[in-house]
């Protein structure tokens, strides 16, 4: 029973989280269901996290030596303090500054230099807003008097300065560091489209946004996550579009999240997700800023995360994971083709394999008979039941594209394809496995790779084993029901308030799902986020081009 129990997770919505509650746009019919997600919840700050040490002293002696002992001076190389000496009176200063989190030139140019030239009326009676406002001028330039807060701005890589007989900071933003220049997107590649994919930094992250979203009305909304990393994070919307409510949860589950160390966006994916026992992707991940601008404008909320190229897309439904921007770029024949052939293969990755196997074993009179008699004799010198090739087929290829990945890229591929071909022919040569069942099984392959998502092609991958067992013990009674048992539960779950399965239930019409209108005919965004604003062009046109839609359908 304990078994059962830990295994049914995986095939049942997870009902156990408070998430679920919410439904955008009141799809559960529940008038008061959303009151608790409009709440105004503002995003974690560093605050949040900041300790209570207490306040600088007016003795910089005093300053120093608890700076040196909280940073474990001098035996933690990190922390550099240089002493300076100010002015033609001679007042004692220091700069505080973490090695490898600052621009040594930006530090010299803004911080060094203009300390070294600080005029003696300054010097006699220090006045540090008339420093920040005369002296110190290049970069931000903040004062604090916490030490908390103090020491969090220096690990960020801010520069402190303290003087004697000054019980406030000075602190300037000279952060620097080694960072990967923007570079052609690795997972998500288009023949056509930008060339250009996120980066680990979240300030050029959002950079490659804000140029291609010129408007006043993207708001970017920035806090902290994590007790130990202190993750700076961002959600990214257009506050005419995106539906309130929607940002106002994606806002309240960041809120709540309670884990020590965020170290890239996938761990926030799974604190913030709904059915974290959900073997499908509740979470759209791209690291294509065009795909993520295409998204906020249709009136979804972006989650980016510093540290991680990654951008979360939320609300993610079924047919997004099935989707590239190259689709838009391109024209409505040849994407709505390209798609039917993503869609095809999402199919023959999950299902080809088991369906052989029920077929072969429960009902050969579904096969024609030169076929069956094909399929016997290419079996009849292998020793292994058919379920148990398959399973050993398929296994063995999983090796093989996990070893391509980890291997160094260089060789990686050759290994993938030498690994396959080499295998395939002596297992097929030592009549281990027949001939069709390797066809199989490479068809397979090559359909998975056709699922542009990621995380997608794992549940797919997955699930194929699952269909297997089923297929091998049931056949395809197995395999009808434990679909509808999956897509029965899939279609329950929701993903940030929008039903997973929208817009096909609950139904309603869509000119961009699994297959796309001409351009000029998408004149709504997507329902079942219920944006503001669901017009993609002005309103007196939309109405135009509405009404010479119905009189072409009218007409045919």
């Amino acid at each position: 029973m304990k078994a059962k129990g830990k295994l049914g997770k995986y095939f049942r919505a997870d009902l156990s989280s408070v998430q679920n509650d919410f439904s955008l746009g009141n799809w559960g019919g529940k008038a008061d269901q959303n009151l608790e997600s409009t709440e105004d919840t503002t995003m974690p700050q560093i605050s949040d996290y900041t300790q209570d040490y207490g306040r600088l002293s007016r003795s910089l002696a005093e300053n120093l030596e608890w700076f040196k002992a909280h940073f474990t001076y001098p035996r933690n190389r990190g922390l550099i303090v240089r002493e300076v000496t100010v002015g033609q009176h001679g007042r004692k200063g220091a700069v505080l500054f973490m090695d490898g989190q600052v621009d040594w030139k930006h530090l010299d140019r803004c911080v060094m230099v203009p300390l070294m030239n600080i005029e003696m009326k300054h010097v006699e009676e220090p006045d540090i807003d008339l420093l920040m406002a005369d002296t110190f001028k290049d970069g931000k330039v903040t004062s604090k008097v916490e030490l908390g807060h103090i020491t969090d701005s220096i690990l960020a890589g801010s520069a402190a300065i303290l003087f004697d007989d000054v019980a406030e900071a000075i602190l300037i933003v000279v952060k620097g560091w080694e960072k990967r220049a923007i570079d052609t997107p690795r997972t998500e590649v288009v023949v056509r489209g930008a060339n250009e994919g996120f980066t680990e930094e979240l300030e050029t992250n959002l950079s490659m946004i804000r140029r291609r979203l010129r408007t006043p009305d993207l708001i970017v909304e920035s806090g902290f996550v994590g007790t130990l990393s202190r993750t700076e994070i961002a959600i990214v919307y257009i506050k005419s579009i995106a539906n309130e409510e929607l940002v106002a949860e994606v806002r309240k589950r960041i809120a709540s999240i309670r884990y020590d160390y965020i170290g890239d966006s996938g761990t926030i994916e799974q604190l913030i997700e709904e059915h974290s026992n959900s073997i499908y992707p509740n979470i759209l991940s791209t690291e294509r800023p065009d795909w993520t601008a295409a998204h906020l404008a249709n009136g979804y909320v972006s989650i980016m995360v510093n540290n991680s190229p990654f951008s979360l897309i939320v609300p993610a439904h079924f047919p997004l994971f099935l989707q590239t921007v190259e689709d838009t770029y391109l024209r409505w024949p040849y994407s709505s083709f390209i798609r039917s052939i993503r869609v095809i293969g999402f199919f023959v990755a999950l299902y080809l394999p088991s369906i052989y196997v029920a077929v072969a074993n429960f009902h050969q009179e579904m096969i024609p008979t030169t076929l069956m008699l094909a399929i016997a004799g290419s079996r009849e010198v292998v020793p292994i039941p058919l379920a148990a090739e398959i399973f050993m087929l398929e296994l063995m290829f999983e090796i093989i594209r996990e070893a391509g990945v980890r291997i160094p890229s260089v060789i990686g591929p050759t290994i993938g394809i030498v690994g396959a071909l080499i295998l395939g022919q002596a297992a097929v040569q030592a009549n281990i496995v027949s001939p069709i069942v390797v066809i199989i099984t490479a068809t397979t392959a090559l359909a998975s790779y056709t699922i542009p998502n990621y995380n997608m092609q794992f549940a797919t991958r997955m699930l194929r084993f699952i269909y297997l067992l089923a297929a091998s013990y049931l056949g395809l009674v197995g395999v009808v029901l434990l679909s509808l048992l999956l897509w029965t539960t899939r279609a329950a779950e929701n993903s940030f308030g929008v039903p997973v399965l929208a817009p096909f239930t609950p139904h309603r019409p869509s000119s961009d799902s699994f297959l796309r209108k001409a351009i000029d005919k998408q004149i709504y965004r997507p329902f079942s986020i219920r944006p503001k604003d669901a017009n993609k062009i002005p309103s007196s046109k939309a109405a135009e081009s509405d009404e010479t839609n119905k009189q072409g359908d009218a007409q045919k």
